[in-house]
């Protein structure tokens, strides 16, 4: 933050200068003319010292443009060599050369492996994870757009930190939030009823992140920052997105991925009406506003990997 302020004020510096250089600054660069009835000798002296101390003015701007400029450039320079101001597409690759360079045999690696690598044990037992952000979403979509499907378009007008377009009444009827002993959860936005659609398009949504194959699910995590390939770990799971279709690996860019599995004494409160296709989670009972929303994870198919 500190680094951006500096290229601001370097900036501004700059800017402020080529105004004053330019004569468009307050006063145009001259100073106020004074009229004297009769004295045309008092205002021919007057004019010649407006004109000195205006060339002054315009030197001494001009000295300060390169100073400023010089300034913008070298903490510039200096922030890109510092990594600060490169561009995400680069530090992308840089990423993944790395990576591929350490982990010559990525390529063959179940989840386990990357759960090591990426040490997600020590992730998954922090119970006090805030709920993602906009920035969080957009970045899980801009690496898939980049290792695994440039065509795919995220242009579902619902933000991911709200879900996705369900309906012709918007987003989802749940908010992302913290619950206890289970960490970042889905909770209802209003009261809902049974047997109503809570969750979940035949043909998946326009959030959906889909891996056709394996390779495709290894190249994606091996693009992303350990935290967030650790959650993609958790969130990913086997479907089929039309009945009798061909499985698949999906994992949602969005807050339906915070969605918990029912334990314990809880009972599920979200349920598919045909177990065979997990695609669509209907209320199984009346739920109050604010009551967390809880699937049974037993549901989807076999995992592929």
């Amino acid at each position: 933050q500190q680094e951006q302020q500096i290229i601001v004020m370097a900036s501004r510096l700059t800017s402020s200068c080529a105004v004053l250089a330019s004569g468009r600054g307050r006063g145009d660069g001259m100073l106020p003319m004074t009229i004297y009835n009769g004295g045309g000798e008092k205002l021919s002296k007057n004019l010649s010292r407006r004109r000195k101390i205006s060339s002054s003015l315009s030197a001494l701007a001009k000295y300060a443009l390169a100073f400023g400029a010089a300034v913008f450039m070298i903490f510039h320079h200096h922030l890109r060599r510092s990594g600060s101001v490169i561009p995400q597409q680069e530090r992308l690759r840089q990423r993944v050369m790395e990576r591929k360079n350490l982990h010559q045999d990525w390529h063959k690696w179940s989840r386990s492996d990357f759960r090591t690598a990426f040490q997600c044990s020590h992730h998954l037992r922090v119970g006090t994870k805030a709920v993602p952000t906009l920035e969080y979403w957009l970045t899980l979509r801009d690496v898939y757009n980049s290792e695994v499907d440039s065509s795919f378009l995220f242009d579902d007008p619902v933000p991911p930190t709200q879900g996705y377009t369900l309906n012709e009444n918007g987003a989802p009827p749940y908010y992302a939030g913290l619950s206890s002993g289970k960490g970042r959860s889905l909770f209802a936005s209003r009261d809902i009823k049974k047997g109503e659609l809570v969750d979940g398009i035949e043909g998946g949504t326009k959030s959906d992140m889909v891996f056709t194959t394996v390779d495709a699910m290894r190249r994606y995590l091996l693009a992303l920052p350990e935290p967030m390939a650790c959650d993609v770990l958790e969130w990913t799971y086997t479907e089929k997105l039309v009945k009798g279709g061909q499985s698949v690996l999906l994992c949602a860019s969005d807050i339906s991925s915070l969605a918990n599995s029912a334990w314990g004494e809880d009972d599920p409160n979200v349920m598919p009406k045909d177990k065979k296709s997990s695609v669509r989670l209907y209320a199984t009972r009346d739920i109050k506003k604010g009551e967390e929303l809880l699937m049974d994870y037993g549901v989807f198919p076999s995992a592929l990997w």
